[in-house]
């Protein structure tokens, strides 16, 4: 335990943020210049590991198994301390760079840490705080394979942050998502004559078709939470030859765990019905699926705290409110929560043209406000952050939530 009290610890973290917040924007705008996809973000993982260095952090590059992933801890639990954990991500789409504005969730990742290491040093706090980097959140579910590396065993939370357009979405300390998994079909059948022995040959297209059709029709049965949709990605080239392979790429999401394992179901069964009825072989390849966000309410409630106290002008709806609007979006970081205590708070920055994922999003992700609204995270995960070390009875409370949750679905292989 400090010998200071937690309002002290959080000054401390507080002042070192601001006395880091040259080097933070500049970091941010390096990422935000040099945009990566996912498994290649080589750029992102060398300036963040060498300042993490720089500021005393002992670091792990290219950890787990992923050569853009790194681990960087601060602190020691000898004694009987706990572990925090924040994580970076600073993976970009292709072609439109960072328009999800994992810039940003760096830089946040980024000030928190340096914050609570501050805080760890001149409390002589028995804790830990590490800092996670979590390469292709955008598709490559990179937390995913750090969670089976055991990347986050022995963790007290998890923090992380994302922005969004203040046009689209609110502040949300109770964020939720939505889970799901992409996958790639592929219907093989037998080429022939189309007009001289059509008979001969087994349609992969038709089965294409079926699928799209069966898919439509259950939709009527679904629930409004619930996606599904679907691209044909390659098909016979000739009209005049029975395609013999037929490749289709689709997502199927929906608000829950257990909802997905329901909707997943009903999908297979239409992609299999489908080979059947037009004689084809099928081959699906599914992607690790993304979890929904299972948000720690107590965490969740001092992040609001502190960003109020950070900025008082950042408004949030109440509780009730934040939990009954349901986000649309998937993220790796919701497996993270079926395993550690975790929070994935949503947070606005102006992008009045566009959306994330758009083009103006990744221009507003550049600017000096989005830049001061992310230190402000910073600034309330490490507060936070502290809370979870030095509090005893906080941490308890973290825990036992955690503890609570029928998190047992998650142990079918069926939803990996």
């Amino acid at each position: 335990m400090s010998n200071m009290d937690i309002k002290e610890l959080q000054a401390i973290s507080d002042a070192a943020i601001n006395e880091a917040n040259a080097v933070l924007r500049e970091i941010n705008l390096s990422l935000h210049s040099n945009p990566e996809i996912m498994y290649q973000e080589h750029h992102a993982h060398k300036i963040l590991t060498d300042l993490l260095e720089e500021r005393g952090f002992d670091v792990e590059r290219g950890a787990f198994g992923i050569s853009t992933a790194f681990r960087a801890s601060y602190g020691s639990t000898s004694g009987g301390g706990r572990t925090a954990s924040v994580n970076l991500e600073y993976d970009a789409l292709r072609d439109i760079g960072h328009a999800c504005g994992h810039n940003l969730i760096a830089t946040a990742g980024l000030a928190a840490v340096l914050g609570v290491a501050a805080a760890i040093k001149r409390g002589e706090i028995k804790g830990r705080i590490v800092a996670f980097g979590t390469p292709a959140e955008e598709g490559g579910g990179g937390k995913i394979k750090m969670l089976r590396a055991g990347a986050f065993e022995g963790m007290a939370c998890s923090l992380m942050v994302h922005p969004m357009s203040a046009r689209s979405s609110h502040n949300n300390a109770y964020s939720s998502s939505m889970c799901g998994s992409e996958l790639t079909i592929e219907y093989t059948g037998k080429p022939a004559h189309a007009m001289a022995a059509p008979w001969d040959g087994i349609n992969a297209l038709d089965a294409v078709t079926l699928l799209h059709t069966s898919v439509g029709l259950l939709r009527q049965q679904i629930m409004p939470t619930d996606r599904i949709r679907g691209v044909v990605l390659s098909t016979g080239q000739q009209s005049a030859v029975i395609p013999e392979k037929a490749v289709a790429r689709y997502c199927v999401r929906s608000a829950s765990l257990e909802r997905y394992r329901v909707l997943k179901q009903k999908f297979v069964n239409c992609m299999d019905a489908a080979a059947l009825a037009t004689g084809c072989t099928v081959k699906a390849t599914w992607l690790p699926a993304y979890w929904d966000i299972r948000t720690n309410d107590h965490l969740a409630a001092r992040y609001m705290h502190h960003v109020q106290r950070a900025d008082p002008d950042q408004q949030f709806r109440s509780v009730e409110e934040q939990k009954r609007c349901p986000d649309c979006y998937s993220t790796d970081q919701g497996n993270v929560t079926y395993a550690v205590p975790s929070i994935h708070p949503t947070f606005m920055i102006h992008s009045p043209d566009g959306a994330v994922h758009t083009r103006e999003f990744t221009a507003a992700a550049a600017t000096d406000d989005a830049h001061r609204r992310t230190v402000d995270q910073g600034k309330a995960m490490a507060a936070v952050a502290l809370e979870v070390l030095v509090d005893d009875a906080f941490a308890a409370q973290v825990q036992a939530q955690y503890d609570a949750m029928d998190l047992s679905v998650a142990k079918d292989p069926f939803v990996q």
